[in-house]
């Protein structure tokens, strides 16, 4: 592709996740909020104004307002600018990945939808699952366009919703109920239409590995709060032996060092959350974002 059409697209691919990122703000709002997404116009959402035109340029109108509402002088919700160029740059990137393809078109509706139910996620723990099955149709969709074929979608559903659902049902061994939302399953069946049995595989994992990096320095500082020495104590040496039979001494001790460390680790994690009335949440729909996004673009 001539180096100045490539750029001329770009650009516009630019503008039109900025302007996307603008309509994903309402939806986002709105979807918590129980309004339509279509009425009525943009308003302020504390003086509830109505906005100008002008109010409503992506990320520029957050800048020349100081982030703040034009009318009532109140600060402006720091999510509109950077959802608008969260979705700027997906787009771009998938332009710049994929060039033009329908790939690019599959990867720019595939991370749109994952931001919006990522953000809904992390700010008030409720996911739209209408947006997962939609999802769901665009993987088979695009499956059927590319490689003329569904089967690999329908193999990949059912391994992404069969794992969450095994994993979701552990909880009631320790609790009383799920150990997370029906969401994720939606999700992860979503994503295995998209990816198919392979590609489902490796995003479950990724999404442990993500997962993991977050939740374990969350709860080990959450124990060393309610004073739970015990637990972090272990903890601790978990991790110290881990490192000392990777890089310092490879050996049978070493080893079984780390099962038993990892038993009493796992019989004190288990003892805690039967005990614990207020259980750590975390968000897992971002964490299988990033781990969807680093499969598709890395």
């Amino acid at each position: 592709m001539d180096s100045l059409l490539y750029n001329y697209l770009l650009f516009w691919i630019c503008i039109l996740g900025a302007c996307l990122g603008s309509f994903y703000n309402v939806v986002i709002i709105r979807s918590l909020s129980g309004e339509s997404i279509v009425l009525p116009a943009s308003k302020c959402p504390i003086c509830g104004q109505k906005l100008k035109y002008w109010h409503n340029i992506p990320i520029l109108s957050y800048l020349f307002l100081q982030g703040k509402c034009a009318f009532c002088k109140e600060k402006i919700s720091i999510q509109y600018p950077i959802i608008e160029a969260l979705t700027m740059g997906l787009f771009a990137f998938s332009f710049i990945k994929f060039g033009q393809s329908w790939a690019t078109i599959f990867a720019m509706i595939l991370s749109s939808c994952l931001l919006i139910m990522s953000t809904t996620d992390i700010k008030e723990k409720l996911v739209d699952c209408n947006i997962a099955i939609g999802l769901a149709v665009c993987g088979i969709t695009y499956n059927w366009l590319i490689n003329h074929t569904v089967l690999d979608s329908i193999y990949g559903i059912l391994l992404g919703i069969l794992t969450m659902e095994i994993l979701a049902r552990l909880g009631y061994l320790f609790k009383k109920g799920r150990a997370f939302g029906e969401a994720d399953t939606y999700i992860a069946g979503a994503l295995g239409a998209c990816f198919g049995l392979s590609g489902i595989t490796h995003i479950l994992i990724y999404t442990l590995i993500t997962s993991a990096l977050f939740i374990i320095p969350i709860f080990l500082y959450q124990q060393i709060k309610n004073n739970n020495k015990s637990l972090s104590i272990f903890f601790i040496l978990f991790i110290i032996s881990v490192l000392v039979h990777k890089t310092i001494c490879q050996s049978w001790y070493s080893f079984i060092a780390i099962i038993c460390l990892g038993c009493i680790l796992i019989y004190k994690i288990l003892g805690n959350l039967k005990n614990d009335s207020e259980p750590l949440y975390f968000p897992l729909v971002p964490a299988f974002s990033i781990a969807t996004l680093y499969f598709l673009f890395f």
